[in-house]
């Protein structure tokens, strides 16, 4: 499959050719003088390089704009890159005091005007008077020391070398054999 697709390639490579674009026949004779002059071997090149130009007009072809590399022009306000090192001020972290904090984390408060069209009527429910909310103060909690340990020093003991060191006996290991699978062929191929 693979040689089909590469010898599909390549015959397909050896017989292409260049498409020359389709040109309207007033223009094709404008196009063809322009070409022979700048062919010509009289043609001063700065002429061969004005009939380039207007041969790329007449084709509708035409070149990018060359692209500005001089400095950037900015309006307005505009703030300055500083070159010098970053300065960044150490921040001190505050201690964490947890809080202990007993009431609801959502209160809903629905408020129902009295003969605003609702259909539904409650019977039976007595009418509940507003109570002032009592706030508990927080008791102050002190912080926690903070304990110290001091890491033990560490004494450094004398190093022992020995000249002549026991090497141990080597240990071949044989290679793994992984035996190939057996396929089993019909007998019509057999």
């Amino acid at each position: 499959m693979k040689f089909f697709v590469v010898f599909a390639l390549c015959v397909a490579a050896a017989t292409a050719n260049v498409i020359s674009p389709i040109v309207v026949n007033d223009e094709a004779a404008e196009i063809q003088q322009i070409m022979d002059a700048i062919n010509h071997p009289s043609t001063d090149p700065a002429t061969a390089a004005l009939l380039e130009q207007m041969l790329n007009e007449v084709l509708g072809l035409t070149k990018p704009e060359p692209i500005d590399v001089g400095p950037a022009i900015v309006e307005g306000d505009y703030e300055s890159i500083s070159v010098g090192p970053a300065i960044v001020e150490e921040v001190v972290p505050a201690p964490v005091i947890p809080e202990i904090n007993n009431s609801p984390l959502v209160q809903i408060i629905i408020n129902v005007k009295p003969g605003s069209g609702n259909p539904v009527v409650v019977e039976g429910m007595p009418e509940v008077a507003p109570t002032p909310v009592l706030v508990e103060e927080k008791p102050e909690v002190e912080p926690t020391p903070v304990i110290v340990v001091e890491k033990p020093e560490i004494e450094p003991t004398p190093v022992i070398v020995e000249e002549k060191p026991v090497a141990p006996e080597p240990v071949i290991v044989a290679p793994v054999v992984i035996p190939e699978p057996v396929i089993t062929l019909p007998d019509i191929l057999n």
